[in-house]
């Protein structure tokens, strides 16, 4: 069962981002004192009562070893006949506990459970041996509800198309706790792929080598509320968490909350083209991915495709994706086709391209999202891509750290209208800081901090015509000055660039030294007209022998260098409020 702890805390991320707003769930009054925001206080209790309250009381227990059922529990005895005995008795009484105690149980036919039954197993092993028609361990029977399914470890040896649970049709509160999943690389260890299935929880077990962990699927295509807390999927081979519902927006798949799990899909244990994903997200609406760690994803950590939408991406964090197949899509965050989408406060790294990808095709683009507060490094492609085809995109991109990334830090292509990229730390890439194939109208760049990009700041591609603007900006810097020792004089820093002024700026500039206990600040009101700067002090405090000297450009880029009585490092703050003309 899944600690309170984590339900509180999961409680407080979905409040964060009012996922659990639409839920069908109903959310009891809470009577304590709710500061004033009583839906929070109800939806948190609500959360905290559905992640913790199984059914427990059970009246009859049936233990599957016992008279009249007698299963052997060796390994080698078929007990299917003893074990569905038992679950059709449990179902006849109107429920119970059907007990696995200690064993490996043989089995070779599905094993159909039913209203108000929850399967416990103790250190028991239920083993589906190769037949050719039966393809379920467990299948939960048709149009029943309040199951438990609960300390088993599940394998099914069908060599193709076989699944570890299974529902059919009009299956409800259901709720699959503590269990391992194993053995076998075809198998999907839980499986929904049938109508009118809704509040599912899948929390607590560990999958291991299975081709999908938690898969609902096409048939499944008005399924909702399905749970996936705090779960363990080791060396997938191929989808550790699948929605897979393309089709109309909002009729297939509906509130899912996929949280605090660990997730790994490494490269040599899975081999499609189509698969290699820790979380893959299809057509689905209303989405939570809260909290996971994603390690090794052969081939995205998280995908979104199909018309998805309203989905929330927060505080995951993505430590490498391989190249596994390698199409150029092997990121962190990929993107191809979604609305309403929040990507925020996750840290990514090593991915094989870029740590966050929103990529276009013919009448397929991520719109209405934003990307806020993650930290990306060490992709190999780049930090950030943002890209569009046509239309309104209606993209924020802020407060975002970018640095050591291999290729530019934030990549802008295609036709992206409407986009803000305000207030990133952008630094020490191997690209430029910001790199902009082609202008955009509704743009709006502001605050963000580019320096130590090998390639520059910002650059731009062929399509890049009309002038975009670029108001505030800001660069931190160093250079070294050398004063001859025992020498009254002084020494210059060699002039060093800031960032660009582009063809045209007007604004207010401050420019900040300072070395060991000695400083120099100035304030300028500078103009730029793409030929001559003109550069007005307003103000001035200096504290001992250092001296910002008056900027200069060198071609489009403003220049700074420092006056010291002492040798050493120079570190350089200059930021600009106003606005350029960026060209």
């Amino acid at each position: 069962m899944i600690k309170k702890t984590m339900a509180a805390l999961l409680a407080a991320a979905l409040i964060s981002m009012g996922a659990l707003t639409g839920s069908a769930m109903a959310a009891p009054r809470s009577s304590g004192s709710d500061g004033g925001n009583g839906v929070d206080a109800r939806i948190a209790e609500s959360v905290e009562s559905y992640l913790l309250d199984a059914p427990e009381n059970y009246v009859r227990v049936y233990n599957v070893k016992s008279k009249p059922y007698s299963a052997k529990g060796d390994g080698a005895a078929d007990d299917t006949a003893a074990i569905q005995k038992a679950l059709n008795d449990a179902r006849d009484a109107g429920g119970g506990i059907v007990h696995l105690p200690k064993g490996t149980y043989k089995t070779s036919e599905n094993l159909y459970v039913y209203s108000n039954t929850k399967v416990l197993g103790y250190q028991a092993k239920v083993v589906k041996v190769d037949v050719p028609e039966r393809y379920a361990v467990f299948e939960i029977a048709p149009n029943q509800s309040k199951v438990v399914i609960e300390g088993l470890s599940i394998e099914n040896q069908k060599p193709g198309g076989n699944i570890g649970v299974d529902f059919a049709q009009n299956v409800k509160n259901v709720w699959i706790l503590n269990n391992t999943f194993q053995g076998n690389s075809t198998q999907q260890a839980v499986n929904i792929n049938a109508t009118g299935v809704k509040h599912i929880q899948v929390s607590g077990n560990h999958f291991e080598e299975v081709a999908y962990g938690v898969l609902t699927n096409l048939l499944a295509m008005d399924v909702m509320d399905v749970r996936v807390v705090d779960n363990q999927f080791i060396n997938i081979h191929g989808d550790a968490v699948e929605l897979n519902h393309p089709g109309e927006a909002y009729v297939a798949g509906d509130n899912f909350v996929i949280a605090g799990n660990y997730i790994s899909v490494p490269e040599g244990y899975g081999t499609s083209d189509g698969a290699g994903l820790g979380i893959g997200i299809a057509g689905a609406t209303h989405v939570s991915i809260v909290g996971n760690v994603i390690e090794n994803a052969r081939y995205e950590a998280i995908h979104i495709e199909d018309e998805a939408k309203h989905i929330s991406i927060v505080g995951n964090i993505i430590n490498g994706v391989q190249n596994v197949p390698a199409v150029g899509l092997n990121s962190g965050v990929y993107i191809i086709d979604g609305d309403y989408i929040t990507i925020s406060d996750n840290s990514i790294f090593n991915a094989q391209d870029y740590g966050i990808h929103l990529e276009y095709a013919a009448n397929n683009q991520a719109t209405n999202v934003v990307i806020n507060g993650n930290t990306i490094s060490k992709s190999k492609k780049g930090g950030i891509r943002v890209a569009g085809y046509d239309g309104d995109a209606d993209i924020i991109v802020s407060g975002n750290i970018v640095k050591d990334n291999q290729g530019n830090g934030i990549h802008v292509g295609g036709d992206v209208r409407h986009l803000k990229i305000t207030d990133n730390i952008v630094r020490n890439n191997t690209g430029y800081g910001l790199f902009l194939e082609n202008s955009g109208l509704g743009w709006y760049l502001s605050g963000n901090t580019l320096y130590g990009n090998a390639s520059g700041d910002i650059g731009f591609g062929p399509g890049y015509k009309v002038p975009v603007p670029l108001r505030n900006n800001g660069a931190l810097f160093n250079a070294a000055v050398q004063v001859e020792e025992g020498s009254p004089a002084g020494s210059y820093t060699p002039w060093t660039d800031a960032f660009s002024l582009g063809s045209g700026a007007e604004g207010t500039l401050y420019a900040s030294a300072t070395l060991g206990t000695t400083r120099s600040t100035k304030i300028y009101k500078i103009s730029w007209n793409g030929s001559e700067l003109t550069a007005t002090q307003i103000a001035h405090d200096i504290e001992g022998g250092l001296e910002v000297d008056t900027p200069r450009m060198n071609g489009s880029k403003l220049q700074l260098q420092a006056y010291s009585l002492s040798s050493g490092t120079v570190t350089f703050d200059v930021q600009f409020e106003g606005m350029i003309m960026l060209k």
